[in-house]
């Protein structure tokens, strides 16, 4: 009997590893490029302002620096948000943006060098190049963790221990992840092949996952915001320049044999008809989950 074969969490993960990005046959990822195309949503740039007020700094005394951790913190755009905030209120904080992508820190440290006016004397903004399972941060250091859509790329498992390790009593974990999300067309051999395909959605997706999990590792959620996405078929083609995206997809899912090479161009083929056509929607919830470490 032939394994039933998926694309699983790693292989979305690596993609985002330095010298990950260019796939054999020579397809360029430009991770840049799809970063910035994907804050044209409005509704997830809302989110992220909505992540900024979830951290509070007002509960925070004037006289106290806060310690902030940005996990996977990509082009460093957030960290200038979570910079704005603290100056609104007057706050001294300092920043550290970790991410295992190299270019992902050196467009950040570019973009915080050409906005630097913006920062205030009280304000600190450190950039490192780390694995977020394998920290090199003492324990009992951070007052914030922050994850914008980055749990979702790791061992899920392993990394809630690690930021549990590096958060103080009482620090909070602010995270922004995606519930189970799904397409919708009316192509039913392109749905059929996706569902076939991507990693099993059972669990809910990170989002989700995350509410059993939290408590598990002595956290305490402290409060769960739901946040409806609905995109359509012209927004997708948008987000996905030259396919770029779908086409290396299609790549990884024939070298890992997950479908065959006709299989996977068929996919594609009727994939991004389906946009350009406007005969595909996708639905998700994200989730804004504040949680707190107990002993």
């Amino acid at each position: 009997m032939t394994e039933h074969k998926r694309l699983d969490a790693e292989d979305f993960s690596n993609v985002w590893k330095d010298n990950q990005n260019t796939l054999a046959s020579g397809l360029k990822l430009d991770l840049v490029e799809h970063l910035l195309r994907q804050r044209l949503s409005k509704e997830l740039v809302d989110a992220k302002q909505r992540l900024i007020e979830t951290m509070k700094f007002d509960q925070f005394d004037n006289s106290q620096e806060i310690k902030i951790l940005d996990v996977g913190c990509g082009l460093g755009i957030d960290l200038m948000l979570v910079a704005d905030e603290a100056i609104r209120l007057g706050k001294t904080v300092a920043i550290i943006g970790l991410d295992q992508n190299s270019t992902m820190i050196e467009e950040a440290k570019k973009l915080i060098d050409n906005q630097k006016n913006r920062l205030s004397s009280n304000i600190s903004i450190q950039l490192i190049h780390g694995d977020l399972l394998q920290m090199e941060f003492h324990d009992d250091t951070f007052d914030i963790v922050r994850a914008d859509l980055t749990l979702q790329h790791v061992d899920l498992p392993k990394a809630l221990v690690e930021i549990r390790r590096v958060l103080k009593v009482h620090g909070r974990l602010i995270v922004l992840e995606a519930g189970a999300d799904n397409i919708y067309s009316s192509d039913e051999v392109m749905l059929k092949t996706y569902d076939a395909i991507i990693p099993d959605r059972r669990d809910g997706g990170t989002a989700i996952r995350l509410q059993f999990m939290l408590p598990k590792v002595n956290f305490e959620i402290k409060s769960t915001t739901p946040i409806g996405f609905l995109n359509s078929g012209e927004f997708l083609a948008s987000q996905d320049k030259d396919w770029n995206k779908i086409r290396g997809m299609g790549e990884i899912m024939v070298a890992k044999g997950v479908l065959s090479k006709e299989k996977s161009e068929d996919f594609q083929k009727r994939y991004i008809e389906a946009c350009e056509t406007n005969q595909i929607v996708t639905a998700a919830i994200i989730f804004i989950i504040e949680a707190a470490k107990f002993k």
